[in-house]
């Protein structure tokens, strides 16, 4: 991909992308991975893989373990993302009353914002609920299955909303037909109630709602609120007559004007 890119940009750093590839390849809760590993998740040769992780560990993107050979992310990565998360004032307003909520109504309340054809996780509140969707800050989840992302959808123009239909027509090929119609049901439902819904779609235990939150700040990407809670406990009509009105008028103290 990173050549076929290079072809038709020259501006386009190949041995950057790639670096930034292996960078990708790294997902919450391993304990490490090894050149093999990560030349499977990436497609680049094991040889390319090994010159890229050490380059990226002589620059504190990587920490190598001698003795298993395997290698974690290091804290320049780290560094990077604290200066990330800092850049979003939104989320230090919102931190506090989703731990207010998540507490007050039992579920676990997230923050995310989009990145293509996924949500990623910016802020996240659990209940005390033994079940519950067990992500943290720098998850990813999908745009199409979930009430994050669906919100987050359902909250963009329609310009946007015709690109990132491009985008996930090409990650779901011949399923996208029926998950577009899904996406249409999600849009119609926020348009009549203000928020959608992922019953059991994502997680087949676990119900969430979400609305859109608008960025306070020009220029930054749409971002989007969810409350979730395991199916043993709460009912969808519990989501839809309390949980998710509660959902959008914090909204509204978050960022004046939202849903």
């Amino acid at each position: 991909m990173t050549e076929e890119h290079d072809d038709k940009d020259r501006l386009f750093v190949t041995a950057l992308a790639r670096g930034l590839t292996v960078l990708s390849a790294f997902r919450s809760g391993e304990s490490g991975l090894s050149n093999q590993e990560l030349a499977r998740r990436t497609g680049l040769p094991k040889s390319t893989v090994s010159r890229l992780t050490y380059t990226l560990t002589q620059l504190g993107y990587l920490s190598h373990e001698a003795d298993s050979g395997f290698y974690r992310l290091g804290l320049a990565v780290l560094e990077l993302g604290s200066v990330v998360l800092a850049s979003y004032d939104v989320r230090r307003a919102a931190a506090p009353l989703m731990r207010e909520f998540a507490l007050s109504h039992n579920v676990s309340v997230s923050l995310a914002m989009r990145d293509g054809s996924d949500m990623v996780y910016l802020e996240t509140c659990r209940s005390a609920a033994r079940v519950s969707v067990q992500l943290t800050v720098g998850s990813r989840v999908p745009v199409a299955t979930t009430a994050i992302g669906r919100a987050c959808y359902a909250g963009l123009g329609a310009v946007e909303r015709a690109r990132l239909d491009v985008e996930l027509a090409n990650r779901y090929g011949d399923e996208w037909p029926a998950i577009k119609n899904r996406l249409d049901a999600a849009l119609t439902r926020y348009r009549e109630r203000g928020y959608t819904s992922s019953f059991g779609e994502f997680v087949p235990e676990v119900m969430a709602v979400g609305v859109p939150l608008p960025s306070p700040i020009p220029g930054q990407p749409p971002m989007s609120l969810n409350a979730s809670g395991p199916a043993a406990l709460f009912m969808p009509e519990r989501f839809e007559q309390d949980i998710a009105p509660a959902l959008q008028q914090m909204a509204r103290r978050i960022v004046p004007g939202a849903t």
